[in-house]
């Protein structure tokens, strides 16, 4: 016979949580959409079917581990607080959040509460057994990873392009400042000066010795 050890522990939970969803006992309290976890953890959860998840989870931690209370329970769910420089520290977890799980599940039938803590009770021993057999003989798809989105960056060729047209703006202004101006050709500008003794000859005078 199939029992909860034959099955992988996260394909059970999603399964037992489902199935917990259609019964009425098990419902979140109203404080459920913003309350922690724990201390060690910054948000509320992001899943809003967490709460059932958290149910399904307790009550296969009572048939695995149990008899237990809520003090030893609070280890299993906690985790490790960040404290900036300091090193991390391990917090437990909530306890009002097990405690008002164990106590649904108690009105549901599943567990046992007596001197010696928190049992399965043969109605839920008999449950998650079932819930195992279903879920060896049709296995749940795999929850697909959520992906980050990635800022998209700004193209190469564009900022390429931009510095090309600079690059060609100051060639051109370059060009312009260090153009020179055609030589003259020869005759033009000032006359070509004649000797001396040529202009006194067209004067009338003889050169000097």
């Amino acid at each position: 016979m199939t029992t909860v050890y034959d099955v992988p522990a996260d394909h059970l939970i999603r399964k037992v949580a489902e199935e917990l969803r259609k019964r009425q006992e098990i419902k979140p309290p109203a404080w459920a959409a913003f309350a922690k976890t724990g201390v060690h953890k910054e948000m509320p959860p992001e899943d809003p079917d967490w709460w059932f998840i958290r149910a399904a989870a307790v009550l296969r931690r009572v048939y695995v581990d149990g008899p237990l209370g809520v003090e030893r329970m609070r280890s299993f769910y906690g985790g490790n607080k960040n404290r900036g420089s300091k090193p991390n520290a391990f917090r437990k977890g909530s306890g009002s959040i097990l405690r008002k799980a164990l106590q649904q599940l108690e009105a549901a039938g599943l567990v046992i509460h007596d001197k010696t803590g928190r049992r399965v009770s043969p109605a839920g021993m008999a449950f998650l057994d079932n819930m195992a057999q279903e879920v060896l003989a049709h296995p749940p798809a795999p929850v697909p990873k959520r992906v980050k989105p990635v800022a998209e960056e700004p193209k190469k060729t564009e900022a390429k392009k931009g510095k090309g047209d600079k690059a060609a703006k100051a060639e051109k202004s370059d060009d312009a400042k260090g153009e020179k101006k055609p030589a003259a050709k020869k005759g033009e500008g000032k006359k070509a000066e004649k000797p001396e003794g040529h202009k006194e000859k067209a004067e009338g005078k003889k050169p000097e010795a």
